[in-house]
């Protein structure tokens, strides 16, 4: 009897302990579904914060780099510009450009407008390959043969060009599709030293030079000038882009222009601010022109947005993404340059 109750004792304990040991098992792996979906949802927003901040992240570094490309594209530009301009003997204001529109290059196209016209003396370098008149090509130094010898003189010359710099907005897949600024240059062509009749190589197509003889101011005669009868040729003289990602944003919708009585007293706004002189009504590329001092005050504005959406516009708020810059360049040239 006594053997009997040991035994249905130890059978007792020994169900106790595995029911103990079953109730720690489901303690330590067992979840109920309230706690599952409490893990769920915590670890949702955890891992939405993390994207969020990523994202975030990535976005603010590449405004930052395009910010940073526009402010340096818009600096460099500016600084060609500039170094242009510096060997200009005449630049036009706006009324000279209204005067000769009609003669320019790609004239009255309502995509291309004209607002930096001038003149520059050209160097063109002794060993520089050039087509004679006669379509033979040779080198600038082998125009001319010295009179005993018949050796190339090794001659280096200057000439006159006219230098249109452009505001763009168009259709064109090549560029960004936000506005660009393109030059254009206009070569006269090597002369005869004993007869500035006679050429030794042809000028650029539509070329014709200004004619200081007739009677009038420098101004007038300037504003009187007139293309060559041939016509411009746009494979042999193209436009170059000097910069994209001009800001394209609408004149209404951007701060307005420099005065340009702060400049100067004469100087003028190019190009005007009318629907004729400025059909694209974009303010991004502009100059205070004074042509009676050969003075220019050139103002440009990128757009970095439009690096990254495709209708960026200028807003206040983000001003910085839409870097400007101006700059102020006094000719050193004058029209009594002989060479």
């Amino acid at each position: 009897m006594s053997h009997d109750f040991f035994d249905f004792c130890r059978a007792k304990t020994q169900r106790r302990k595995e029911r103990k040991e079953k109730r720690r098992r489901l303690g330590c792996n067992g979840f109920t579904l309230i706690e599952l979906l409490v893990s769920i949802v915590i670890s949702s927003i955890v891992l939405s914060s993390l994207l969020s901040f990523m994202t975030n992240m990535l976005t603010s570094e590449r405004r930052e780099q395009a910010k940073s490309s526009s402010e340096q594209e818009i600096q460099l530009a500016l600084d060609y510009i500039s170094r242009d301009l510096q060997e200009a003997i005449y630049i036009y204001d706006a009324d000279g450009v209204q005067a000769i529109a009609d003669q320019l290059p790609h004239a009255r196209e309502a995509d291309k407008v004209p607002v930096l016209v001038f003149w520059k003396p050209t160097f063109l370098a002794q060993d520089r390959p050039i087509i004679t008149i006669d379509g033979t090509t040779t080198t600038v130094g082998c125009l001319t043969k010295l009179p005993r010898n018949d050796t190339c003189s090794q001659r280096d010359y200057f000439v006159y060009s006219l230098v249109i710099y452009y505001l763009i907005k168009d259709d064109n897949p090549a560029w960004s599709g936000a506005a660009r600024i393109g030059r254009l240059e206009l070569q006269d062509g090597i002369r005869d030293s004993n007869n500035s009749r006679n050429y030794l190589t042809n000028p650029a197509p539509g070329f014709q030079l200004f004619n200081l003889s007739q009677a009038g101011t420098l101004k007038e005669k300037m504003n009187a000038w007139e293309k060559a009868d041939t016509a411009y040729n746009p494979q042999e003289n193209p436009i170059e882009v000097l910069v994209d990602y001009v800001d394209p944003s609408p004149s209404d919708r951007t701060p307005k222009p420099l005065d340009c009585q702060n400049i100067s007293s004469t100087a003028q706004l190019v190009p005007a601010n009318t629907q004729l002189a400025n059909p694209l009504q974009i303010n991004s590329f502009y100059a205070c022109v004074d042509a009676s001092r050969n003075l220019a005050q050139v103002y440009l504005r990128g757009s970095a947005l439009m690096r990254l959406e495709q209708n960026a516009v200028y807003s206040d708020s983000q001003a910085s993404y839409f870097p400007s810059l101006n700059i102020q360049v006094k000719s050193r040239g004058t029209t009594s340059s002989k060479f």
